[in-house]
């Protein structure tokens, strides 16, 4: 992560809160998604580097439900979702994992799109520290989010729109609703 966003996030993480909720954490299988409470804010870590922290089914079965639950818990002032390693924020779902267990594709884009729908109603305020590659499906982590902070390495990208097929993840929610023509001249290039 750029120094630049570390510190904003850490800035976030160690602000002066009323109480402290510090040292509940969960974690995904093989921790592809840490999820924990610092300082009552709760940091989401997208944790497969190698692999561009593509979502897969796993992460979004210990994201959705955990989120859930702060936003319940009055404890709980903020959330911020990041991106581990230096390439990637999210790369969009796991495709060459949806190939490889080609039935859970259909269990998978409904489950994304119900955690994209949360993102977009939560109302504990939400981060998004976007830097490096966002696409697809990482895309719909930060554009729903009441507060997106990106870095001068974050490339966006709707890589679907190549093969011919609509934007997903809200992309066709979002771009229109962007000032002037700017979705329409993301949308086409």
């Amino acid at each position: 992560m750029n120094q630049r966003l570390h510190n904003i996030c850490n800035h976030l993480v160690n602000s002066n809160c009323k109480t402290s909720t510090s040292g509940q954490r969960y974690a995904a299988a093989n921790d592809e998604a840490v999820l924990e409470v610092q300082n009552n804010v709760g940091v989401i870590t997208l944790n497969r580097p190698k692999a561009l922290n593509a979502l897969n089914f796993n992460m979004i079965n210990i994201i959705y439900p955990v989120m859930l639950e702060w936003e319940k818990d009055p404890n709980v002032q903020l959330i911020i979702m990041k991106g581990a390693g230096e390439k990637a924020y999210c790369a969009g779902g796991d495709v060459v994992g949806l190939f490889k267990n080609r039935s859970l594709s259909k269990e998978f884009f409904p489950k994304e799109y119900r955690l994209d729908h949360l993102i977009a109603t939560l109302k504990t305020p939400y981060v998004a520290l976007i830097d490096g590659l966002t696409m697809g499906g990482g895309v719909g982590l930060t554009v729903h989010s009441r507060y997106r902070v990106a870095t001068e390495r974050t490339t966006f990208a709707m890589p679907e729109t190549a093969l011919g097929l609509h934007p997903g993840a809200g992309g066709s929610y979002f771009l229109p609703r962007l000032q002037g023509k700017l979705g329409t001249y993301l949308g086409l290039t």
